[in-house]
């Protein structure tokens, strides 16, 4: 029987693992690190004895891949589903406004529920309406040189709808600042959301840990179908004959039994690998990246009633509400990933007094999780870069968030090309 060897086991890896697998089709999958998940994992705090997750991950009912792979592997009672959108939004001044869809056919839901949001004018929401109408007749590639920024204000956007509507979705999608993302990436990513039925611009929450949420599942599914697992090995170098991956070694010896690879590892782990010139150019895969700060907050008396906040103009993009505790998630952290934990716990403090009215005293423990190198940025350069899950090495394909999955660098990104990967190996087994 065809054997493939996959090397990362995050998302990605985890994915085409999944789907070669449900096709009969032989997989050894190795992880670097003493874990699956990559950077999708949950820890158990010691102090608490909560599990908390490596970065809190909101979920859209467009994520199409990563609700199969779900169902895949028997996950789906872990998730909260909304059946529209529902949005909390916050303002320094603890004005609550909520973004929610009526219960009207689609897109009136939507429509409605845009003309009820009270953090904008009337002027703004005809404005958002003229950019939705637009929206199937735009060609996203005509915008590759724009920016979000530029874009937006060319299409009239005010400064309050960009802050009150576009960022929020935009910095939480693209995890870039509208200045240094590429306007061709968000009409993508807003078409998807906006244009395809009611559900698809719902909110999607584990229940659980991401570790019992994603990856637990999916081990325990592969492990039902006979897939050999390795933790703690890393891959060293690959070896080519002829134009194919004939063997590779790891820190634990040689691998020759296989027919297939797929690297499902980060675009700057491959640059590690002995011989991977050969199957990838250098410059394809030096990605400029931008971090996610996540706090996690454990609340004495927490009065929270919403599940999620979103913070206008606050450099907390979203809060989290846990019960015992909350977790307080930063975008594009560039500007606050150096500092220390005496600098970010008062300003995350303040923020959180300014916004939810969490006093000092009502806050028992903290505990701060930085991301340097969380997703690329989707910028003109990068986008560019972004190569085919092919590789020039007709047995070794590339699966990971980065590569060019027509999607930023999200969970359906890396579920996505760890499918297509599979698929890709699959034509060349067959």
């Amino acid at each position: 029987m065809k054997k493939c060897l996959i090397v990362g086991g995050g998302l990605a890896g985890l994915s085409s693992a999944v789907s070669l697998a449900k096709q009969n089709i032989n997989v050894y999958l190795i992880e670097a690190s003493p874990k699956f998940g990559g950077r999708t994992y949950s820890f158990v705090d010691k102090k608490s004895g909560d599990e908390i997750d490596n970065g809190q991950h909101l979920l859209l009912g467009c994520y199409y891949e990563t609700l199969e792979f779900i169902k895949s592997i028997g996950a789906t009672n872990l998730f909260n589903f909304q059946h529209k959108l529902e949005l909390n939004f916050v303002t320094r001044d603890k004005i609550k406004h909520q973004l929610n869809a009526t219960d009207l056919p689609y897109p009136f839901g939507l429509f409605f529920g845009l003309l009820n949001y009270e953090a904008l004018s009337i002027f703004d929401k005809i404005k958002i309406i003229f950019i939705f109408a637009q929206l199937p007749f735009l060609q996203s590639e005509k915008y590759l040189n724009h920016s979000v920024e530029d874009w937006l204000i060319e299409q009239g956007q005010s400064r309050n709808c960009i802050k009150s509507f576009w960022e929020i979705i935009a910095v939480g999608a693209l995890n870039s600042k509208l200045k240094d993302a590429s306007a061709k990436m968000f009409i993508d990513i807003i078409k998807v959301i906006f244009l395809k039925g009611s559900n698809a611009s719902a909110m999607i929450i584990p229940k659980v840990g991401l570790s019992k949420a994603f990856v637990d599942p999916a081990v325990n599914f592969l492990q039902t179908q006979k897939t050999e697992l390795s933790f703690s090995e890393k891959l060293l170098e690959i070896s080519i004959v002829q134009n194919k991956a004939v063997s590779v070694v790891t820190d634990k010896g040689r691998l020759i039994d296989f027919d297939a690879l797929i690297l499902a590892v980060p675009s700057f782990a491959l640059n590690k690998i002995n011989g991977i010139d050969r199957t990838i150019e250098k410059d394809k895969i030096d990605l400029s990246y931008s971090s996610i700060l996540t706090l996690h907050l454990w609340i004495k008396n927490n009065k929270l009633k919403k599940p999620f906040y979103a913070f206008l103009d606050s450099p907390l993009h979203w809060v989290f509400n846990h019960g015992n505790y909350i977790t307080t998630v930063t975008s594009c952290a560039d500007g606050l990933i150096d500092k220390s934990r005496e600098e970010l716990f008062p300003m995350v403090r303040t923020e959180l007094q300014k916004y939810l009215n969490i006093k000092e005293e009502d806050i028992s423990d903290y505990k701060i999780i930085k991301e340097k190198r969380a997703t690329f940025i989707p910028n003109k350069e990068n986008l560019m870069k972004r190569p085919s899950v092919k590789t020039k090495i007709e047995n070794v394909f590339l699966a990971g968030d980065w590569t060019n999955t027509g999607l930023p660098a999200t969970i359906e990104g890396a579920i996505k090309s760890g499918n297509t990967a599979a698929d890709e190996v699959q034509k060349y087994l067959w």
